[in-house]
């Protein structure tokens, strides 16, 4: 018998964040948006709730991501 472990990640108090992407997002200029941090604070989580129904990219860079040629 196997156990299951769900684990739901609550996505709270992220208003001013939110707020700010809503606005830089209303401007009617090109904005390029650097979103950087510590591990498992909740960036992705962040961006997808903001880019839901929008249109828009979310690019994930990461160290592994860049390859010397």
């Amino acid at each position: 018998m196997q156990s299951i472990i769900l684990m739901l990640q609550q996505f709270i108090n992220r208003k001013a964040e939110l707020d700010f992407l809503e606005r830089k997002y209303a401007e009617n200029t090109s904005n390029l948006t650097v979103l950087y941090g510590k591990r498992r604070v909740g960036k992705t989580e962040l961006i997808k709730k903001f880019l839901h129904g929008k249109k828009g990219a979310y690019i994930l860079c990461t160290k592994d991501s860049w390859k010397r040629i």
